[in-house]
């Protein structure tokens, strides 16, 4: 029997290898065939990167890794936070990364739960129920591009980001109620942090920041050109554009944004909804990467992302019959 282990062992690992294998030569070969589509793509990632991202992500990255670091954020969590902690049975750290996703969008959220968990604020289940929650387009992205670019409606852009937030919330309630977190917090509860001068805080925060922009930037970057290669393969088979844009927005949100802006007015508005709630591979791998080193498990974050685009494209059909987007 326990060589029948083994083999079925082996086998497994075969298959995990020969699946990597496929994936990484059909990705090789889609560039080396559409190189040319693919390069233009890579020029409208850039320009999304510099004009979009940069300008709304890069202060907030910086500014979430300064109030973890200062011990600002555990106080923010405390207080403001309060509500989150008792609708989520979240700590306070947790709920101050909820409010820093909430408010400035992915991956910031996501980087000031993995920070808590390299601090031993937290523990790892709780990084991986912060991750399937906090993790949500900004409301400068959601209602500058998405709503004034996509919807013509800055009002819609605002509801679309309420949708956005509303959903990530059930989730967290859900998951609350059939597998709560422990009551007894991870850490001491009083804040300890270490003594470093403002400048040295700083200088590692805008460091920090830096490399997290440029992993949010390569990806968007390298999505752009998979689609742009993918592209030139399904042009020909003159896919229904509401087919095009979910399956742009399946990889990269901002992709799937532009091509949600050529269909017909009344159903954009869901899926929008749709897409943000899945809010891309790009989002997700952006995430992972930011995560590295000993890793929480990203089932449930990729999970959770698929609930919430569920989630939110019901609320959408609701809201849009009722608010006329």
């Amino acid at each position: 029997s326990m060589g029948n282990v083994r083999t079925g062992q082996v086998i497994k690992l075969d298959y995990r290898k020969a699946a990597v294998m496929l994936m990484s030569g059909f990705i090789a070969l889609l560039f080396f065939k559409n190189s040319e589509a693919a390069s233009r793509f890579v020029s409208r990632g850039i320009e999304v990167s510099v004009t979009r991202l940069i300008p709304s992500l890069f202060p907030f990255l910086v500014v979430s890794s300064l109030l973890l670091s200062s011990g600002l954020g555990r106080v923010i969590g405390k207080t403001a936070g309060k509500p989150l902690c008792a609708l989520l049975g979240i700590s306070g750290e947790g709920a101050c990364a909820v409010l820093l996703g909430f408010i400035c969008g992915f991956p910031v959220g996501a980087k000031c739960a993995y920070s808590l968990l390299g601090e031993g604020k937290i523990e790892k289940r709780e990084c991986e129920r912060l991750l399937a929650i906090c993790s949500i387009p900004s409301p400068a992205f959601v209602i500058g591009v998405i709503g004034e670019d996509v919807l013509g409606s800055r009002p819609g852009g605002v509801w679309l980001w309420l949708i956005c937030a509303a959903s990530a919330l059930c989730v967290g309630i859900f998951l609350r109620l059939v597998s709560p977190l422990p009551t007894t917090p991870a850490a001491d509860s009083t804040v300890c942090v270490a003594r470093k001068n403002f400048s040295t805080i700083f200088t590692s925060s805008v460091r920090e920041g830096a490399e997290s922009m440029l992993y949010v930037c390569a990806f968007v970057i390298f999505f752009s050109a998979f689609l742009g290669a993918l592209d030139a393969v399904i042009s020909p088979f003159s896919l229904p554009q509401t087919a095009r844009a979910l399956l742009f927005g399946l990889f990269e949100l901002t992709s799937g944004s532009l091509e949600i802006s050529a269909l017909e007015e009344g159903s954009r508005f869901a899926i929008c909804a749709l897409t943000a709630g899945w809010s891309g591979l790009s989002v997700h791998f952006q995430t992972m990467a930011i995560c590295s080193g000993e890793r929480p498990s990203f089932k449930p974050f990729i999970l959770s992302h698929a609930v919430r685009a569920v989630i939110g494209y019901l609320m959408a059909l609701l809201l849009g019959g009722l608010l006329f987007f």
